[in-house]
């Protein structure tokens, strides 16, 4: 593989751990680009300050 990909997978590596969200890949339901592309322009994944 290539050095860019490699270390690519190390940062998102991390990131699932620093989140808490390691181990759980087959909880998470594959979307298309155009429905992730929807909910931007709807504003459903805008964030919300409590």
């Amino acid at each position: 593989t290539k050095p860019a990909t490699d270390a690519m997978q190390v940062v998102c590596e991390s990131r699932y751990e620093a989140f808490g969200t390691a181990g759980n890949a087959t909880k998470l339901k594959p979307l298309p680009l155009t429905a992730m592309a929807g909910r931007y322009n709807s504003g459903e994944l805008e964030q919300k300050i409590q």
